[in-house]
């Protein structure tokens, strides 16, 4: 990461404070609303970036950290919920594709006929899946695996705006899709880089499993966080 400025993304205060803090000659920035604070960790130059939560907030800070800061990579990183029995909290999933999980298209009903989810059908945007960086991706295996103890998942992010908490809805999704864990952010940063070709990976953390009733621990961004500072003190890209 040696001479690349480095752009990295949260949604909310907890998932970009303790980045914030580490931040050398840091300054502030707002922006259309937006928070960016540039500085170095490290001896890298680094931009958090507050996106605020939602795929739209995600879509425009992006964009405007592109265009305002020219990054080299885009890191976007926080909490995500599993939609895989499987996964527990703390387990981290590598974002090496991401997709929109509530882009759907439905039967037509008239009046009186009801609405079943069940029967909706991925459309295009919900179909098209988004790819990360293959260099990021094999990057960031190689260093969680060799400095987390618990289990790290390549795979597909899930993304949209629904926090999902019934079980059979979270398990229909889970076939469609194929994805390992739902965020509201990831599937905008993914598309945003896609237009400027530029690289970046998306990296979360699970916080809560509806499944198996793992409930929501938000503080395991900080725990993203702290690993994230050790490596960059020891990786390069």
């Amino acid at each position: 990461m040696k001479h690349k400025t480095i752009l990295i993304q949260g949604a909310m205060d907890i998932e970009v404070k303790y980045f914030i803090h580490q931040l050398e000659n840091m300054q502030k920035h707002i922006i259309a609303g937006y928070e960016f604070y540039t500085g170095y960790i490290h001896s890298l130059k680094i931009i958090i970036s507050k996106t605020l939560v939602g795929v739209v907030n995600a879509t425009t800070a992006t964009t405007i950290g592109i265009m305002t800061f020219h990054p080299d990579i885009v890191i976007n990183q926080g909490i995500a919920g599993a939609h895989k029995a499987t996964l527990h909290i703390g387990d981290i999933v590598i974002g090496e594709k991401c997709c929109n999980i509530n882009a759907f298209s439905m039967p037509t009903k008239q009046e009186g006929c009801s609405s079943n989810p069940f029967e909706w059908e991925p459309n295009k945007r919900g179909k098209e899946i988004q790819v990360g960086n293959t260099i990021l991706v094999n990057i960031f295996q190689d260093f969680f695996k060799s400095n987390y103890e618990k289990v790290i998942y390549t795979g597909i992010l899930g993304s949209g705006d629904v926090f999902n908490r019934e079980f059979d809805r979270i398990t229909w999704l889970q076939k469609q899709f194929n994805h390992l864990c739902e965020d509201m952010e990831s599937i905008g940063t993914y598309s945003v880089c896609k237009q400027f070709q530029i690289p970046c990976i998306g990296i979360r953390i699970i916080s809560n499993n509806e499944l198996i009733n793992e409930q929501l621990d938000k503080e395991q961004s900080i725990t993203l966080q702290k690993l994230f500072i050790e490596f960059l003190q020891n990786k390069t890209v």
